[in-house]
């Protein structure tokens, strides 16, 4: 059993944890904790292995090597931070550090993006909120 309560912030399943152990050492890896803890978030669907990116790998047609060494941060066990996911599905890209320029929608104030070295783009963005279309410059 690993150390604490959670795993990948998900508590334990006990019972996935045996089975995970039991299937390891059917395959003569009983002391080989990273081989077990795989099997489990298989089972678990924990991590690089939740349904929503099993499907984005489907999708891709990629195999999971190819798949983490692109999207998936091995040291926090997270997508990488230039990767989220939005609330529509679709991935975009966020933009990390500080001293980020935040641009809002004129009619309601919402913000729209954050974003560095834009002065020389022209970017439309429709509005969540009111709906109305903005555009940087």
């Amino acid at each position: 059993m690993p150390k604490g309560s959670k795993i990948l912030g998900q508590p334990i399943n006990e019972d996935k944890w045996a089975e995970a152990k039991k299937r390891a050492a059917e395959e003569e890896h009983a002391g080989d904790y990273d081989y077990i803890m795989d099997i489990y978030k298989k089972m678990a669907h924990l991590g690089e292995f939740k349904q929503e990116h099993i499907a984005e790998r489907r999708e891709k047609k990629q195999k999971l090597p190819a798949w983490k060494k692109k999207n998936w941060d091995s040291k926090r066990r997270q997508l990488k931070e230039s990767v989220k996911k939005s609330s529509s599905g679709r991935f975009q890209l966020v933009i990390g550090g500080e001293d980020l320029n935040q641009y809002r929608c004129d009619s309601c104030g919402r913000l729209l993006m954050r974003g560095r070295n834009l002065e020389k783009a022209i970017v439309e963005i429709k509005c969540k909120g009111c709906g109305a279309l903005a555009r940087t410059h």
